[in-house]
């Protein structure tokens, strides 16, 4: 699996992620994968805030001005 070992990727899907990133770009995916899976289970763990603020914003049509 390549989330527990990275050298379980195939040697095409990492010739393609080559072909197509940088190295820092790489650095720079992995690290925002990282970190919003992070904050994603820390979500999970702390629960939801007491009150959530719920803001409807009518969806704009043709013709109907927003104000």
């Amino acid at each position: 699996m390549i989330v527990n070992d990275p050298r379980g990727l195939p040697a095409d899907v990492r010739a393609e992620l080559l072909s197509e990133l940088t190295s820092a770009q790489i650095v720079e995916l992995l690290l925002t994968t990282a970190l919003a899976s992070a904050f994603s289970k820390a979500a999970i763990a702390w629960g939801p805030p007491a009150a959530i603020p719920v803001m409807e914003v009518p969806t704009p049509s043709p013709g109907r001005s927003v104000t």
